[in-house]
């Protein structure tokens, strides 16, 4: 009977991009993070890789760290040349131990590297003065790619927000609805916020898989200075009209969050997206209104940890 009911909806499929391939095990087709859960292959083995737009994307401690490790690789790789090529070749190295040797050569490294040259160590042949040389001009690229890459992560407009960590299934005027919560983490402003919801679910008939654009009680904001309760009422023109929470993981839903705004830094376009799983979905409860403080300047605060509390009902 829930089939027929689901089936008989005169629903809008989608197509935004992922194909209506069945797939035999449960797939993601969004991570929570927004990232495409999709691993493009050039071959069989090997999957495609732009290392400018991953150094882009990765998170800042990842990005400081990537570079520490890479500045302590090349300068101990040079340290190791030096070492290899002797001690004698460099005037004003203290005498001393081999793996003090290695140290002050670590350091001339580090020093060529950077241009700094205190000039306590230097090259006195053509080999190591060669070498150095080198050394110096892949410092100078290197440290020009690091600055256009940490530009870049600082001058790209993006929407930070935060999404409640689960999605509910919540009383709604006299039906349900589905509900999930989203704010700016940044004290910037986001103006003219549009959001798109849709489904992802197998059809039992056709055994592929169908995109539906989900009606929303209010689907654009013009200001997000507090939290967003997005809300879809399960009418009876609805795909989730009908069905139960063992039919939605039987069929593998997944719901798309596509999220679209303004930001006044850049005025600039900003996308954020997300989704939610079946399994992330709770039935039968609702949210907790989220704490507004009045601060003695005039300004209301609110506690971003509270998007995402819920009760059950």
């Amino acid at each position: 009977m829930i089939k027929d009911v689901f089936n008989k909806q005169k629903t809008e499929t989608a197509e935004i991009g992922f194909g209506n391939k069945n797939y035999n095990e449960s797939v993601r087709f969004l991570n929570q993070n927004g990232t495409v859960n999709v691993r493009r292959k050039v071959s069989d083995k090997h999957i495609g890789f732009d290392l400018y737009h991953w150094l882009l994307g990765i998170s800042w401690p990842q990005f400081f760290g990537l570079v520490f490790i890479s500045y302590v690789i090349v300068n101990t790789m040079f340290a190791v040349i030096y070492y290899v090529i002797g001690a004698d070749k460099f005037g004003g190295l203290d005498v001393g131990t081999g793996s003090e040797k290695f140290y002050q050569l670590f350091f001339f490294s580090a020093q060529t590297l950077t241009t700094v040259g205190y000039g306590h160590i230097y090259p006195n042949s053509v080999l190591p003065s060669t070498i150095s040389s080198i050394e110096s001009m892949l410092g100078l690229m290197g440290f020009a790619l690091v600055t256009g890459i940490l530009y870049g992560r600082f001058s790209k407009p993006r929407a930070d927000l935060q999404y409640s960590n689960e999605a509910i299934i919540a009383p709604y005027k006299e039906i349900t609805g589905l509900m999930f919560r989203v704010a700016n983490k940044k004290q910037n402003e986001l103006i003219e916020t549009e959001c798109q919801v849709i489904l992802a679910i197998n059809n039992l008939d056709t055994q592929r898989r169908d995109f539906h654009f989900l009606d929303l009680e209010r689907s654009k904001i013009n200001l997000l200075p507090l939290t967003w309760t997005v809300v879809h009422p399960i009418e009876d023109k609805s795909p989730l009209f009908g069905l139960s929470e063992v039919d939605l993981k039987a069929r593998d839903g997944e719901f798309i969050i596509l999220i679209k705004s303004i930001t006044d830094t850049y005025f600039q376009t900003v996308y954020s997206r997300m989704s939610y799983k079946s399994s992330e979905l709770v039935w039968n409860a609702k949210f907790v209104p989220m704490k507004q403080m009045s601060d003695k300047d005039g300004s209301i605060s609110i506690n971003l940890n509270d998007i995402h509390s819920y009760t059950k009902v």
